[in-house]
């Protein structure tokens, strides 16, 4: 990757709509030569996917949920990642350090729909030691995009 990949990368992370012409314009190369650079950066996986962020508006309840797990074990965490790529409502997972062995970031209609998800994902789930979470009011900053 050299530096006008890089520049390019800064610009789709916060407009993924601009034409090749366009960025073509921002970056100073010919639109064929910003749509090969792109489709190579995504057939190498830099550029995972091309989405539309959604605002989760003021009827949505955002839960950031940290978990102990009691054995750790390969199969425990394949285990709880694996029930965590399936649930709809998980917006985010991480594997992480320090007390919490993961943090979940998940997204519900209400309170009631948190309970029942944490019931049984959570709860249920014999390998988890401790849960914590913690009801989003208001957030502050919300970027995806990756500094380079």
């Amino acid at each position: 990757m050299d530096k006008l990949d890089r520049k390019l990368l800064s610009i789709v992370q916060r407009d993924n709509r601009l034409s090749y012409e366009q960025l073509g314009i921002q970056v100073g190369v010919s639109p064929s030569a910003v749509r090969r650079r792109l489709t190579r950066l995504r057939e190498g996986g830099v550029i995972i996917a091309d989405v539309a962020l959604l605002d989760p508006g003021p009827s949505t309840v955002t839960v950031i949920t940290s978990i102990r797990m009691v054995n750790e074990t390969h199969r425990t965490y394949e285990a709880f990642k694996k029930k965590m790529k399936e649930a709809p409502e998980v917006a985010q997972c991480y594997t992480v350090s320090g007390e919490a062995d993961f943090f979940v970031v998940a997204h519900f209609s209400d309170l009631p729909n948190y309970e029942k998800w944490i019931d049984r994902y959570i709860l249920s789930d014999d390998s988890v030691q401790r849960s914590d979470t913690n009801i989003v009011y208001s957030r502050i900053k919300y970027e995806t995009a990756i500094n380079i």
